[in-house]
């Protein structure tokens, strides 16, 4: 007797393995030493670079779960959006919240330019993980930020590899 096939099990199988699938990528992070300043970038360069001011960078390249990143930032990105609703909706915070507003604003141009450069990383189009995702079970460490509640990986917080060297 012959096993029946069934290919909607199978491409559902498929598909639950592509949605949890880690995508590999590197972020280098880059301290000139001269000027003090810390960067990253996406893009590597073995012949090592040369800061604006003329002085050889340090780099220091780190691995990471290039989807993981894109999810955590979106999450950062959700939970901006939550922020500013709030604050549309208080009626304290319209007349004391300028600040708070360009912060908010920003805060999401800065993970808008990182979720691009994520996506420069790879040929593939970026998808989150599903919404059930812990990165702690995959080995992703985050650090919540305050007063905002932004979640911030290890591989973000480049200021952290350099501090002995300031």
């Amino acid at each position: 007797m012959s096993k029946v096939i069934n290919f909607a099990e199978r491409l559902a199988d498929r598909k639950a393995k592509e949605e949890s699938r880690q995508i590999e990528g590197w972020l280098i992070w880059l301290h000139c030493p001269k000027c003090n300043t810390i960067e990253y970038t996406e893009l590597r360069m073995p012949g090592g670079r040369v800061h604006k001011c003329g002085t050889l960078v340090e780099e220091e390249e780190i691995p990471i779960d290039i989807r993981a990143e894109f999810t955590i930032s979106q999450r950062n990105l959700d939970k901006l959006d939550e922020l500013e609703e709030k604050q549309k909706s208080s009626k304290v915070m319209k007349f004391v919240g300028g600040g708070m507003k360009s912060m908010i604003k920003q805060l999401r141009a800065r993970e808008e330019e990182y979720q691009q450069r994520l996506q420069n990383m790879t040929s593939e189009r970026l998808n989150n993980y599903p919404d059930q995702w812990d990165p702690k079970a995959q080995g992703v460490e985050i650090t919540v930020s305050e007063p905002l509640g932004l979640e911030i990986t290890a591989a973000r917080q480049g200021h952290q590899l350099f501090t002995d060297k300031k």
